[in-house]
């Protein structure tokens, strides 16, 4: 039984042959289907070329950045204030309640925080954000709920 399927795939094989033969050894079309399948497979090769060439340069693109991110490269480094009140804002953007309304000045790494938030929880909590940013050395916090009057602002208001 299995010489007999031998037999039936080695006819299979010759005839295949003989069929890519006279199509690509034709007398009249044979010349310019030889020379479409060499420019295919050369088109394909040089493809498959580029294609492991890109791997290999985004390879060598993530090792250089783990080698830079192991050295401490990429880290935030604030230069002056304004950077340190950008990554302020930038921090507040990870919040999950509004921040439009607080106000961020900060002089010689001291932040200071004006304005309001809508439940008092979220004061601890901004506050908090804002202490792990790097290069803000203390946080004084001015903020208070709707409806409440400033903590700086709170003693002259009840005096009045």
């Amino acid at each position: 039984m299995a010489r007999r399927t031998g037999k039936g795939l080695t006819a299979l094989v010759a005839g295949a042959l003989g069929a890519a033969g006279a199509y690509f050894f034709d007398p009249d079309r044979g010349r310019s289907r030889r020379s479409r399948t060499k420019d295919q497979a050369a088109a394909a090769l040089r493809r498959r070329q580029r294609e492991t060439e890109a791997r290999v340069r985004y390879a060598e693109g993530r090792l250089e950045g783990a080698a830079a991110r192991s050295s401490g490269a990429g880290e935030f480094t604030p230069e002056d204030d304004t950077d340190i009140v950008h990554a302020i804002k930038q921090a507040f953007s990870g919040l999950e309640f509004s921040t439009s309304d607080v106000k961020v000045d900060v002089v010689g790494g001291a932040a200071t925080l004006r304005g309001q938030v809508e439940e008092a929880d979220h004061i601890d909590e901004v506050q908090k954000v804002v202490a792990e940013v790097p290069g803000v050395a203390s946080v004084e916090g001015y903020l208070h709920t709707p409806g409440a009057a400033p903590p700086n602002k709170a003693a002259s208001l009840n005096v009045s």
